[in-house]
């Protein structure tokens, strides 16, 4: 099977992401308070599918580390986005500690089966 160059397909979609959600910004479909939270959120969903292929290939970096900082953006991001419509900002404290709680459970979890 030939095997995908992950790094220069990362780099075209951050490309495309950020492109997509300036565009968004020009045509006022969004306000350029929540652009970064969008762009953070959208890349981290792109770094929980590159960790997937990792974890599937069985590569040398480990899937599960990669999915982790995907996941950190994707909260990161969602977090930002709502405190930008109104919610507390305690929530990014709040929402990042479960992360982190999450993360260590199914590493512990990983590495008891082993």
């Amino acid at each position: 099977m030939t095997k995908i160059q992950l790094g220069l397909l990362s780099f075209g979609v951050f490309l495309v992401i950020v492109a997509f959600w300036i565009a968004a910004w020009i045509l006022t479909i969004i306000t350029i308070g929540i652009l970064v939270p969008l762009i953070l959120l959208s890349i981290g969903i792109w770094i929980v599918i590159i960790g997937g292929f990792k974890a599937a290939s069985q590569e040398e970096t480990s899937g599960l580390s990669i999915i982790s900082w995907g996941l950190l953006l994707v909260v990161l991001g969602s977090s930002l986005f709502m405190v930008n419509m109104g919610l507390d900002p305690l929530f990014i404290v709040i929402s990042v500690l479960a992360l982190i709680g999450s993360v260590a459970i199914v590493t512990a979890l990983r590495l008891s089966k082993r």
